[in-house]
């Protein structure tokens, strides 16, 4: 048993290894980076409490004040608009790199809670099989995100679909967690945390609040059917979260962006269209990666899943209920008449998947071990069957490897022109560094700031900066509506006029 353990413990290290090993690039190349369009817009008032004041206390009143105003000219998502007044440039143009650790940190921090009380709590993993699922989920997370740019490199983007998306993420393993809460004072303390983590979810992009709508209405349902202890207080939670939603969607300033959008549909043909596109992307999604990093921790946790406490009983229906939740969190972009949504909300479709596939994969194995499976114990290591166990095991690990390693070279984005790991996040980045582009698209930007910071300066004249890192948002000159940036500009940094030079 040592030995099996041991082994658990190993390909537990070389997993995390090996996700910290590709996160290493990508925050190399944060340092390079730069704000983009929204950011500016979102933290006008900000930046203004900031300059004027330099009280964290003035830029947080800025910051509500931001979110009131934008509530009632743009859009009702009130944590979005808060959090977006809040990028890091607003305190200092040389600490933007602070939205890739906000980011990645989240998503990452998140996920390792999250999973410890679903596969430790839920499916009774042990620490070596959920450090495996972390190191191997997690990668395939971050490494094949469908837009990195907009997922770890854009604040306003980012906070927007991937932190929230976190944030969902973390509430979710906090109700696995409170299922198991003893004590009057801590399950007191755990619904009031509960509490504010649902008040922020309401306040989200509409295809993350549906999608936790979702989740915690059935998670209640199944509470009250099994008659949990927690029932009454996952009802509150609902209703709370609910209610964030409807004070959301209440907003005078939806009105005004939905005048801006074209080609929206009745909410009936969205959901149709939603499960439509919704397997679609689930075929789309599935990669050799992804097959390897499943298989990994599925492998890995069969002894864990034969002694679970969990039935198994109904792996059909979770299956529908899984793929009924995911596409559901499709219909809101659908409904405005912006197709499938930007790259940013994309990618939480993308992590939605992974861990869905995840979840799923082990249910199915518990429920095919407890129907088909030998019942007998396994051989103990001193047995004759042990060393041949020890080998198929070997082998298995060795295999998946090998798929892991072929699905990182055979990766080819949308766009790309050609395959390799260098179009994964990490290796995109690598190369960004390694080549100097990086280097030379911060030089050029530092060169705008420069100008657009000069107080002596009231008229300004910006050449847009042309090389930009795959991984980077770029020069917002270079947008489709470059009058609006130039206005933006000049009023951010509070300039008669901001110009673009003549190329």
């Amino acid at each position: 048993m040592s030995r099996l353990s041991f082994s658990h413990r190993a390909v537990a290290w070389l997993c995390v290894l090996l996700l910290l090993v590709s996160l290493a690039p990508m925050i190399a190349l944060s340092f390079y980076n730069h704000a983009f369009y929204d950011d500016f817009g979102f933290s006008l008032l900000t930046r203004d409490a900031w300059t004027s004041t330099g009280s964290v206390a003035a830029v947080l009143q800025a910051a509500m004040q931001n979110t009131i105003g934008i509530r009632q000219t743009w859009e009702g998502t009130y944590t979005t608009s808060f959090l977006g007044a809040l990028q890091p440039a607003v305190f200092g143009e040389s600490l933007y790199w602070i939205t890739t650790i906000v980011l990645l940190g989240g998503l990452l921090l998140a996920l390792c809670y999250f999973l410890w009380q679903a596969l430790h709590g839920v499916f009774g993993l042990n620490g070596a099989v959920v450090a495996v699922a972390v190191g191997a989920l997690g990668f395939v997370m971050v490494q094949f995100t469908p837009n990195v740019a907009e997922g770890f490199y854009w604040f306003n983007g980012g906070v927007a679909y991937t932190l929230l998306w976190s944030l969902l993420l973390l509430t979710a393993g906090l109700w696995l967690h409170f299922l198991r809460v003893q004590g009057r004072q801590k399950r007191a303390l755990f619904f009031a945390l509960l509490a504010a983590m649902s008040a922020l979810l309401g306040g989200a992009k509409y295809s993350t609040v549906l999608y936790a709508s979702l989740l915690a209405a059935g998670f209640t349902a199944w509470a009250f059917l099994r008659k949990k202890p927690g029932k009454w207080g996952y009802l509150a939670l609902t209703a709370m979260l609910l209610a964030g939603f409807a004070f959301s969607m209440a907003a005078p300033g939806n009105a005004v962006r939905a005048q801006t959008l074209t080609g929206g549909m009745s909410a009936p043909k969205a959901v149709l269209e939603a499960v439509y596109f919704g397997l679609a992307l689930i075929g789309h999604s599935f990669s050799l990666p992804l097959l390897a990093a499943v298989a990994l921790v599925t492998v890995l946790a069969i002894p864990a899943l034969r002694q679970s406490e969990l039935r198994f009983s109904h792996p059909i229906w979770a299956t529908l209920f899984a793929t009924a939740l995911y596409c559901a969190q499709l219909a809101p972009t659908l409904y405005t008449g912006n197709y499938l949504g930007d790259g940013r909300v994309i990618n939480t479709y993308f992590f939605t998947f992974v861990l869905t596939v995840a979840l799923l994969t082990l249910y199915w194995a518990g429920y095919l071990l407890r129907r088909y499976a030998d019942t007998q114990a396994p051989a103990l290591p001193g047995s004759s069957s042990a060393p041949r166990k020890s080998r198929v095991k070997a082998a298995t690990l060795l295999l998946l490897a090998g798929l892991m390693a072929v699905g990182c070279v055979a990766y080819h984005p949308d766009g790309a022109a050609s395959y390799g790991p260098q179009n994964m996040a990490g290796g995109s980045a690598l190369r960004s560094v390694l080549s100097r582009e990086a280097a030379t698209f911060d030089a050029a930007m530092d060169r705008q700031v420069a100008l657009l910071s000069d107080p002596m300066l009231t008229d300004v004249t910006l050449t847009p900066v042309g090389d930009t890192p795959a991984s980077f948002m770029g020069d917002a000159l270079r947008a489709d509506n470059v009058e609006y940036v130039l206005n933006l500009y000049a009023e951010y940094y509070h300039k008669a006029s901001v110009a673009l030079k003549e190329e």
